[in-house]
């Protein structure tokens, strides 16, 4: 197994041969807040494929979460462009690029048990109880919640939390998920064990991902292409592909994937290097 890291002739490259899976792409982007003397973020260049799950790692305040925002119109970038090239900008499952968004903290509703948090954005969209209950209800079976529907977050563990996180995210069916280091606070075993789901649940549902991470394990073990970001400001160090490879259900327990995790860790430590 190859992991790949693109030259910007190999990049561009990429950007010609596949304009028809191209959902989103950032060019020169540059973020820079009002209470900030410098950009937090400059001169982003960033592609998304169908199909991609693609993270973008790097240590804390290079500004991840912040591409994220801006991707989904959450915050604006102080100049350069956005580009949704397939979407039709419609909050609907028809939409080539519908968005939804799962955040580091649940942030569910105490007063509301497991089923009705999830079904938040249905109703927020106004869709009859009868197509929302069965939107539910195959989206709980998926994430594994079966039983757990008349539970309130406050008798949930993290991991259970996260699972109705990402289950109401995936009940309006998107087509690309937005995930800012969703399993930071949970332990190894569930850590490992949600990232194994999200896996299964992107086959399922053919989705796209874009994964913000600090962490170099998750990100080899779960995407075919990484960013690694360097700081102040933030902006793309270095981008490895793996997409031509398949990584079978023990590769995290392989020589490739420890191999592969010194690599980019390599590149993350040149990349805190560079003034």
């Amino acid at each position: 197994m190859v992991l790949r890291l693109l030259t910007e002739k190999e990049r561009q490259k990429n950007i010609d041969n596949n304009q028809s899976r191209l959902i989103a792409q950032l060019s020169s982007v540059t973020k820079k807040f009002k209470s900030s003397k410098q950009n937090s973020l400059s001169n982003i260049d960033l592609e998304v494929y169908q199909g991609d799950f693609l993270s973008i790692l790097g240590p804390s305040g290079c500004g991840k979460t912040s591409i994220l925002k801006m991707m989904c119109g959450l915050l604006k970038p102080t100049s350069g462009k956005i580009n949704w090239p397939t979407s039709n900008f419609q909050n609907s499952p028809e939409n080539p690029a519908n968005l939804s968004f799962v955040f580091q903290e649940p942030n569910l509703l105490p007063w509301i048990n497991v089923y009705e948090n999830i079904k938040l954005p249905l109703k927020i969209l106004g869709e009859n109880n009868y197509k929302a209950d069965e939107k539910i209800y195959d989206i709980i079976n998926l994430v594994g919640l079966k039983g757990f529907e008349d539970y309130y977050p406050g008798q949930l563990s993290g991991g259970m939390s996260m699972r109705v996180s990402i289950a109401r995210a995936l009940v309006t069916q998107p087509k690309v998920l937005l995930m800012d280091e969703p399993f930071s606070a949970l332990d190894e075993t569930r850590r490992f064990g949600l990232s194994q789901e999200i896996l299964k649940i992107k086959k399922e549902k053919d989705l796209t991902v874009i994964y913000v991470t600090h962490s170099i394990y998750e990100s080899v073990f779960l995407s075919n292409r990484i960013y690694v970001m360097q700081s102040y400001p933030g902006k793309i160090f270095e981008e490895f592909d793996f997409s031509n490879q398949e990584k079978m259900e023990d590769y995290r327990f392989t020589p490739q994937f420890f191999e592969q995790t010194k690599i980019v860790s390599d590149s993350l430590e040149r990349s805190q290097n560079v003034k």
